[in-house]
């Protein structure tokens, strides 16, 4: 054990159970059957309360996510045998359950990915899926999940539901499909990573812009499915080399005082090499076979960034073309905000302001605070000052993230 102040030890357990409740339910499913989903979750939940409870008096277990593990296990265990269904269970599960470590780091990866793949079951909706995993493997809070949705957090919240029991009724298996069923999942599979990612790389509340360890088990989870036999498409490979591309960056998007960097001012010379080197494996790989997905051309226009020598170097025609094509293949409102962002590069300000406005009636975007804040941007460039001042006032309103509500204040002043 190690002890350390209870504050230090009270944001321990916050990052834990921020970061690793959805390994440890992944795990515990794995050996209790989805159809325990709640009392899995319940029992996670437990854990946490008991580690605030013991830890500032015992000391801080040298594996602490094992310990959490452990102990969600055995109060699941505990639960079952009071309610009087441990008849459930064979004694060779129960003896299996009743080992003194069950939590391998080496089965973390297959684990998820077999939760991930369970999530995203064809029997339930497309955006079910996703919302589904991202609370159960992700750990997103609902809020975070509306938000990457541009959803209220009522319906998120239903949309869980109903793909829980669906789930849980057609009593699915916690397995990686065949390949003759892979293709029917892996889209999903991939928009989950995707989303994971983003909200890593930006994080819609709390206090840090950038939550690494989100952002590296995106890359992570991607990097095993394009390693894996049956999951290794080109996709998947396009995928993981705009992770590795964007990840890159992350060590100059913030300075020592955590407050954002944009793009233009960032120090090039701290990116990440060894992952740029990975992104352009990936990268090469996933050019095989004919199909153009969306992945592939987010892909390049994370290449065409990290690969410019500076800034001002920056290919803008030839990202504005990636941009205009993907909005072809799959039309996104966050990806016509970036469109718009390339455009002001190649045409000007007032040609993008335009751009933007046409967007304003979009009650999709009303609710989302980098429409406001690129909307402002825009307004400011073009001298339009109590009109920008509006549209950042908006967007502070509507950020939950504490660095980037600073910078929308730094903007207004």
């Amino acid at each position: 054990m190690t002890s350390v102040p209870n504050t230090e030890i009270s944001d321990s357990i916050d990052h834990l159970f921020r970061h690793h409740a959805g390994q440890m339910v992944s795990v515990l499913c794995r050996i209790f059957g989805f159809e325990r989903i709640d009392l899995v979750e319940d029992a996670v939940q437990d854990a946490m309360i008991a580690a605030f409870r013991k830890w500032p008096f015992s000391g801080v277990p040298e594996n602490p996510t094992a310990w959490l593990t452990q102990t969600a296990k055995n109060r699941l265990i505990d639960r079952l045998r009071r309610d009087g269904r441990s008849e459930e269970l064979e004694d060779e599960f129960i003896h299996a359950c009743e080992i003194d470590e069950v939590y391998f780091s080496s089965e973390i990866g297959e684990d998820q990915l077999r939760m991930i793949f369970a999530c995203c079951h064809p029997s339930i909706p497309p955006d079910s899926q996703v919302a589904l995993t991202l609370k159960i493997v992700g750990g997103f809070s609902v809020p975070e999940i509306a938000a990457a949705y541009l959803s209220n957090d009522e319906a998120v919240a239903k949309m869980i539901t109903r793909a829980k029991s669906s789930l849980r009724k057609g009593r699915v298996a916690l397995d990686i499909p065949v390949a003759d069923d892979i293709s029917d999942r892996l889209d999903a599979v991939l928009k989950v990573l995707y989303l994971m990612f983003n909200e890593g790389y930006g994080a819609s509340g709390g206090d840090e812009l950038v939550r690494r360890d989100l952002c590296f088990e995106a890359v992570r989870l991607v990097r095993l499915l394009a390693a894996h036999p049956t999951t290794t498409t080109p996709k998947t490979h396009a995928a993981a080399a705009l992770f590795c591309f964007q990840a890159s960056r992350l060590p100059a998007r913030t300075d020592h005082a955590g407050e954002l960097i944009l793009l233009a001012h960032q120090d090039r010379t701290v990116w990440d090499k060894r992952l740029i080197g990975q992104g352009l494996k990936h990268l090469r790989l996933s050019a095989s076979g004919n199909e153009l997905s969306t992945f592939h051309l987010e892909a390049e226009i994370a290449a065409i960034y990290t690969l410019a020598p500076d800034y001002d170097s920056t290919d803008w025609k030839r990202i504005h073309e990636c941009y205009t094509l993907l909005q072809k293949i799959s039309f996104s409102r966050v990806a016509e905000l970036n469109r718009i962002i390339v455009m002001s590069h190649i045409d000007g300000a007032n040609a993008a302001l335009t751009a933007i406005e046409s967007l304003v009636e979009d009650s999709g975007l009303e609710g989302y605070n980098l429409f406001h804040i690129t909307r402002g941007h825009l307004l400011a460039e073009v001298g339009r000052d109590a009109d920008a001042r509006q549209a950042f006032e908006r967007a502070l309103a509507l950020t939950r993230n504490s660095t980037v509500r600073k910078f929308i204040q730094d903007r207004l002043r």
